[in-house]
């Protein structure tokens, strides 16, 4: 029969082997490489779309011989590259810049 210090403690070990795995896995997850079709899938955007951004240097990728490789973390980071300011962020950064610039 365990005492309820073993109990805690068993418990305690058990929780923290599960974050590590599922940490792990998260990483690995974000090292993947898509293929075309599962990077169409994941940014939402058709194949030729997708191609299109290939064509223009707009998208991360990756080239082995005639295949088109993604790196699902670079793709994730290229979306919230694109992420729009708020009016109130702009507002700050267009007065801290005329602080900064003050004509003489």
């Amino acid at each position: 029969m365990l005492t309820e210090d073993e109990i805690e403690n068993l418990v305690e070990r058990i929780t923290n082997n599960l974050k590590k795995s599922y940490e792990s896995q998260n990483r690995i997850q974000e090292n993947e490489f898509l293929t075309i079709d599962e990077a169409a899938k994941l940014v939402k955007l058709s194949k030729p779309t997708l191609y299109g951004l290939v064509h223009k240097k707009s998208i991360p990728y990756s080239k082995k011989g005639k295949r088109l490789y993604f790196q699902k973390s670079e793709l994730l980071d290229w979306i919230k590259s694109g992420k729009t300011e708020t009016r109130s962020s702009l507002e700050n950064k267009a007065d801290q810049y005329l602080s900064n610039n003050r004509l003489a």
